[in-house]
């Protein structure tokens, strides 16, 4: 394993944001995803750590975003419900992430890039790291077939009527 500038193993720094992800501190994440950019100056220890905060910072922002949309929770018998209706939505958003940072944090462990969908290619691209497209097949290649004209100037007719 990969040592930093200051002796700790890099996949640490990591699987610490993924922790840090997982327990929702968003503060704790970004003072670590500085840290890592601009003491250890390890570009994949950045982008792993990147990718840990981009999911607590989506943990923050769908937590608010079902705040504000209860707007019945101060209605006594709505309210009840709605709550329990948005604490399932967040249960369930909360259920998937933890899947993919738990994912993650295994690749991580082996030294491997942590691959969150979507904040992995967010990540790359804030390294300028961009995925090229390599297509498998070559495109079709039609022969060439140029468009002849009747020789006497008549239109030309379709094939499936009989010429006269």
């Amino acid at each position: 394993m990969q040592k930093g500038k200051y002796g700790i193993c890099l996949p640490f720094y990591a699987a610490l944001g993924l922790v840090l992800a997982f327990l929702e501190q968003t503060v704790l994440c970004a003072l670590l995803l500085g840290f890592v950019i601009v003491a250890e100056k390890d570009q994949w220890a950045g982008r792993q750590t990147m990718q840990a905060f981009f999911v607590s910072l989506f943990m923050s922002l769908v937590r608010v975003v079902l705040n504000i949309l209860n707007v019945f929770d101060d209605i006594p018998f709505i309210g009840r419900i709605s709550t329990i209706i948005f604490s399932a939505i967040e249960g369930v958003i909360s259920l998937l992430v933890l899947i993919f940072l738990i994912i993650g944090l295994i690749h991580v462990l082996k030294g491997k890039d942590a691959g969150i969908p979507l904040l992995s290619k967010l990540a790359n691209r804030a390294y300028g790291i961009v995925e090229q497209k390599i297509y498998t097949q070559s495109p079709p290649s039609y022969p060439n077939q140029a468009y002849q004209s009747p020789a006497n100037g008549a239109s030309p007719q379709d094939p499936n009527q009989p010429q006269q």
